[in-house]
């Protein structure tokens, strides 16, 4: 069960649930479910001896080798300890007073700009409308600098905001600095970076960890006015990407046939694990793009952390519950696309969360809780 914070912390989970991390299935982080690539390993092991010495300060290659890969110049590359590093980063040197926050989304865009002194205004993507993207309703709130952060897909709706209304926005309001965070585009089908053709007040950040299945190795980076970036530089930790850390990197940017795949794979098992969430009445499940699905339980089924609570101790499976994106709350929850066993894994365990049994024992445990669906009342 993961109720806030972050998901993916397996050792908690498993202490939770009485296992070990082996055991438990974890659907509450969004990583590949096709694993680290073969090349991993051993490229590890080639750099093992490096390690008595000083990284590379710079990440020359790394950055040279994201220079080729997204189309930029090396001056507009920045690497970090993982994207959200450099969000953090991105934010204070922005020098802006207002963070305009499109939610639900990562929930650390709010921290980045709280801890950089902004004032947060948030934009509502309404439920009702499915969570879409609406720029004439964020263009309302730019009517003075503002530094503005984008999901792009958006964390944890999956949802996609169209490239060219970003670019046309940040052409409209020159004075704004648009964050784009492009985590997971990499699993999009025909996604549109905005990389290339991107207006000088545009910062796209960019995670490795997540499409090659390394998050604890901790590698991003992120394309940006070389101006800003020369800001960021002066700002970041030296030595902020490690020595194994920069030879996946580069291993990783030039393996284009293993994005290719990944993101096929996902395109497959997504539609299909939503076919089969859309098939249990107590469930409501939205369309993504990425390789999650935001789901909510529909009332007065138990609210999500119950739900996470069982589907931890009785099947060591774990679920992001969503009670803390602003915007959703406890009934909310998200779930990472895996492999179609793990998929089929956790469908049967949703399904066996609402036999007859179960709500009748609940009903007389806590006669007071809403907690039986509706078909059975």
């Amino acid at each position: 069960m993961t109720t806030d914070g972050h998901g993916g912390n397996r050792d908690r989970l498993a202490q939770l649930a009485g296992k070990t991390p082996d055991d438990i299935l974890d659907f509450s982080a969004n990583i590949n479910p096709l694993g680290p690539p073969d090349w991993l390993q051993p490229v590890i092991s080639r750099h093992l001896g490096k390690l008595v010495h000083y990284p590379d300060p710079a990440a020359g290659a790394l950055v040279a080798a994201a220079s080729r890969r997204y189309g930029v110049a090396a001056d507009e590359i920045l690497s970090g300890n993982g994207s959200t590093e450099l969000l953090y980063l991105l934010a204070q040197v922005a020098g802006m007073k207002r963070a305009v926050i499109l939610v639900p989304c990562y929930t650390d865009y709010a921290r980045a700009a709280r801890l950089a002194g902004m004032e947060l205004v948030s934009v509502p993507l309404a439920v009702q409308d499915g969570f879409q993207f609406d720029p004439a309703r964020l263009a309302a709130l730019l009517n003075e600098p503002a530094a503005v952060f984008i999901g792009c897909p958006n964390n944890p709706t999956g949802l996609v905001c169209p490239a060219r209304s970003i670019r046309t926005l940040a052409q409209m309001h020159p004075e704004c600095l648009f964050v784009v965070d492009e985590a997971f585009g990499d699993f999009v089908e025909h996604f549109e970076s905005l990389t290339l053709n991107r207006p000088s007040n545009v910062a796209v950040l960019l995670s490795l960890t997540k499409i090659f299945a390394i998050p604890g190795l901790r590698l991003g980076c992120a394309v940006v006015d070389a101006a800003l970036a020369r800001s960021v530089r002066e700002r970041q930790p030296p030595w902020s990407v490690n020595t194994l850390a920069q030879a996946v990197g580069v291993a990783a940017l030039e393996d284009t046939d293993y994005v290719a795949r990944s993101r096929s794979m996902v395109h497959r098992e997504r539609e299909a694990l939503l076919a089969e969430l859309r098939r249990i009445p107590e469930l409501t499940t939205y369309p993504g793009a990425a390789n999650f699905l935001l789901g909510r339980l529909n009332a007065p089924a138990p609210d999500a952390r119950i739900l996470a609570q069982r589907l931890l101790s009785e099947d060591g499976i774990a679920i992001r519950v969503c009670a803390n994106f602003e915007g959703l709350n406890a009934r909310f929850f998200r779930v990472a696309v895996r492999t179609a066993d793990e998929n089929a894994r956790l469908i049967a365990a949703l399904r066996r969360q609402w036999p007859v049994q179960r709500v009748l024992n609940d009903r007389k445990a806590h006669p007071k809780a809403r907690c039986m669906p509706a078909k059975l009342q």
